[in-house]
């Protein structure tokens, strides 16, 4: 199990089975990597404006930048990478 997988299993109520969370290990933090992960669902999400199958883009997304700002307030410098994850979603907004 991926580092990033195991952080998320460890949350408590756990992401429920069927909330597919695109998330891989990478060598970057792990708010950084869960912020990119929400953005391109919440992209995903906008792309299939009006259509069932991006309510769980949205689900993902929400889950994703939640957990994001959650791993950022437990960082050494939680403002920083909070403002780090406004950041990562501001440069998705197209």
């Amino acid at each position: 199990m991926s580092d990033v997988r195991a952080w998320l299993a460890e949350r408590t109520p756990r992401p429920p089975d069927a909330l597919d969370l695109p998330v891989a290990s990478a060598d970057v933090p792990l708010t950084r990597l869960l912020a990119d992960a929400g953005a391109t669902a919440l992209e995903r999400a906008l792309a299939e404006r009006g259509e069932r199958r991006g309510a769980f883009d949205l689900l993902a997304a929400d889950a994703l930048i939640t957990y994001a700002c959650e791993a950022a307030a437990s960082a050494a410098d939680p403002e920083a990478e909070l403002l780090g994850v406004l950041e990562r979603l501001a440069q998705r907004d197209g």
